[in-house]
């Protein structure tokens, strides 16, 4: 299968290229400006908030499927720039699927949300299934939502083929700063070599995320592609809760030297949204589809990264 690959030069793009490789598909790699594109990989570049470069590309590639990474993916940023991140995630996303609509609707489109779509949805506490409210609380997460919205009403007038994947918090070796775990390993791995003083400040800790490799995480967005599968939202987590004091603790084991922990008031906050996790019931049931990697091992091999880069 001819697989186009969106947003390819990012953390996950890097290791869904292999992965496809690695069983046989042909990817093609495509970055929004050609000095970008993957060492070895073929490819193309064009600007997804384009329809004419949009159609272009899709006329050229001729893909059997699409799994599209490119987004503006930082929360932070959508806050500072949200016309920017609603241009690239939802406009870029629907110009996707109008393009297929008229010139490869044989084509299949995995779609790459965030479980952050369900927002506020999340002080259940409960497990988020696929059927559960979606109230986001930041651009990034609205800009996910309306993408996806649009696209699956697209998908449904036309009788495409379209899936809205919603992965929850995923990290692994590679992964730069601006997440949790990548975050704290990377404290840890420049206090080793002295360049930070021994401490890491902190707010507040007490809050469960759901975490998964991206190595998994990956192995989902290919299942979902493979397989003959409804269209429609499938959730991509663990379904696990993991305390953020406890992942900063099991780092702070792994560590060389030792490292102490100080709260800092300025980044106090308590969360609004204490446990947030997601059912992946429905992804294992219909592809058969569950996270694998230990967590530990993950974090481990996340922190090893980070000492190798510093």
């Amino acid at each position: 299968m001819k697989v186009l690959v969106t947003g390819a030069d990012g953390f996950v793009g890097g290791y869904l290229l292999k992965l496809l490789s690695g069983l046989g598909h042909k990817p093609v790699a495509a970055v929004h400006r050609a000095g970008h594109l993957p060492a070895g990989s073929a490819g193309v570049a064009f600007d997804i908030s384009s329809s004419t470069e949009t159609e272009k590309a899709l006329k050229q590639i001729k893909a059997d499927g699409i799994i599209h990474l490119a987004a503006q993916s930082k929360v932070k940023a959508s806050w500072a720039e949200p016309a920017t991140t609603l241009l690239i995630n939802t406009i870029g996303s629907v110009n996707l699927v109008t393009t297929i609509a008229r010139f490869a609707p044989a084509t299949k489109l995995i779609l790459i949300g965030s479980g952050e779509e369900y927002g506020l949805a999340a002080k259940s506490g409960n497990p988020l299934t696929e059927e559960a409210a979606c109230l986001p609380q930041n651009p990034y997460s609205s800009s996910k939502l309306a993408m996806g919205q649009v696209a699956l009403q697209l998908a449904r007038r036309d009788n495409l083929k379209v899936i809205h994947a919603r992965p929850f918090n995923h990290f692994g070796p590679g992964q730069l700063e601006g997440y949790v775990v990548s975050d704290y390993a990377a404290q840890v791995a420049r206090i080793e070599k002295g360049l930070i003083p021994p401490v890491i400040k902190v707010g507040d800790l007490s809050s469960s995320r759901d975490f998964t490799d991206v190595r998994d995480v990956i192995r989902a967005y290919v299942l979902l592609l493979e397989k003959e599968l409804e269209s429609g939202i499938y959730n991509v987590c663990s379904g696990i809760p993991r305390e953020i004091k406890g992942i900063l603790e099991l780092l702070i084991s792994y560590a060389r030297v030792k490292v102490a922990v100080e709260v800092d008031p300025e980044r106090f906050r308590p969360s609004e949204v204490p446990v947030f996790i997601g059912s992946a019931d429905k992804i294992r049931q219909a592809a058969g589809w569950f996270a694998e990697r230990s967590f530990k091992e993950s974090v481990l091999e996340t922190l090893e990264w980070w000492r190798g880069k510093v």
